[in-house]
C-alpha cells in the first residue's frame, strides 16, 4: 500500500512539473512574440480614388450617394487592418460648377466620413474638389499646399510625393511645381531613396485610355532623368488601368464612384523586390516588380 503511494505521488509530481514547463515555455514564446520586430512585415498603406460624393441621383454609371455608404465600409475594413496610412487620389467630391457653396457642403459630408481613418491621411487635389474653391479645400482638409512629400521612420528608403495637376489649369502642372519635382528627385537619387508619386492624373494613354494629364511629356522627362521613381499611381479615369514604362509602374486605380456594388479601393505592400497591391472590390490586385 505504501509503494503504491510513493508511486502515486512520484507520478503526480513528474505531472506536475511537466504542466509546469509547458506553461513556462507558452509566457517565454508570448513574450518574445510580443517583443520581437516583426522584421519581415511589409510597410503597408492604403489607396482610394474618385470617392466623387454628391447628394445627386445616379447617373452616367456614377452612384454619388452610396459613395459615402462606400466610404464608411471602407474605413471600417482599414480601421480593422491598420495600414500605415491611407491617401486618397482626388476628386473626394463631385461638386457643382455654379454653386460652391453646395460643393462645401458635400465636402464637409464626405469628409465627416474621411475622417473617421485611424491613421495619418493625406489627399491629393483633384478636377471636381475645386468646384468647392481651392483655398476652401486648403482649409478642410488641412494642407498648406497640394504638392509635397513625406515619409514614414517605418518605411526606411521610401519617399512619398504628392503632385498637384490642376496649379496651372485644368490637367496642367506648372512649371514651379516641375522644378520642384525635379529638385525633390534630385534629392532622392542622391540619398538612395525608392518614390512612389501619387497625382490624380495619369501620364499614358496605356494606364488611363480616356482621361491623362493634359501636358504629361516634361513630367515623364523628370522621371526619366531619375532613377528612384517605381511607381505613379492616378485616379480620374474611372475605368483603371496600368502600364510600365522605363521600369516605373503607371496605376490607375478605379474610381469608388462607379463600384455601387462591390467597392473600390486597395492596400498597397512594400517590398525590397516588389509592391504588392491587394485589389478590393473591384479593384484589380497586382504584383509590380521593382527594377530600379
Amino acid at each position: 500500500m505504501l509503494t503504491t503511494d510513493i508511486h502515486n505521488n512520484t507520478k503526480s509530481k513528474k505531472c506536475f512539473m511537466v504542466k509546469l514547463l509547458s506553461v513556462m515555455m507558452c509566457i517565454f514564446v508570448c513574450i518574445s512574440c510580443r517583443d520581437t520586430p516583426h522584421v519581415n512585415r511589409p510597410f503597408v498603406f492604403g489607396v482610394m480614388a474618385d470617392i466623387q460624393y454628391a447628394d445627386k441621383d445616379e447617373g452616367n454609371n456614377r452612384y454619388y450617394r452610396t459613395s459615402l455608404e462606400n466610404l464608411q465600409k471602407c474605413v471600417n475594413d482599414l480601421n480593422e487592418r491598420q495600414p500605415a496610412f491611407v491617401i486618397q487620389l482626388g476628386d473626394i467630391i463631385d461638386g457643382y460648377k455654379e454653386d460652391t457653396e453646395a460643393s462645401v457642403k458635400d465636402l464637409d459630408s464626405i469628409l465627416e466620413v474621411f475622417n473617421r481613418f485611424e491613421m495619418p491621411k493625406y489627399h491629393v487635389l483633384g478636377n471636381h474638389c475645386v468646384l468647392a474653391g481651392r483655398e476652401n479645400v486648403k482649409n478642410k482638409l488641412g494642407v498648406n499646399d497640394f504638392f509635397y512629400d513625406f515619409t514614414f521612420s517605418s518605411a526606411p528608403g521610401w519617399r512619398f510625393i504628392v503632385l498637384d495637376g490642376n496649379d496651372a489649369g485644368y490637367g496642367v502642372i506648372s512649371d514651379e511645381q516641375l522644378q520642384w519635382l525635379r529638385s525633390t528627385l534630385d534629392r532622392t537619387q542622391k540619398d538612395n531613396e525608392k518614390v512612389i508619386c501619387f497625382c490624380h492624373y495619369a501620364l499614358l494613354k496605356e494606364a488611363a485610355e480616356k482621361y491623362r494629364l493634359a501636358n504629361p511629356q516634361p513630367v515623364l522627362d523628370i522621371l526619366d532623368d531619375h532613377n528612384g521613381v517605381v511607381a505613379w499611381f492616378a485616379g480620374h479615369d474611372h475605368a483603371g488601368g496600368y502600364a510600365v514604362r522605363n521600369n516605373v509602374h503607371h496605376l490607375t486605380f478605379k474610381g469608388m464612384v462607379e463600384s455601387a456594388d462591390r467597392n473600390a479601393y486597395a492596400l498597397v505592400e512594400l517590398h525590397p523586390q516588389n509592391i504588392n497591391i491587394i485589389g478590393i472590390g473591384d479593384e484589380c490586385s497586382r504584383t509590380l516588380a521593382i527594377s530600379r
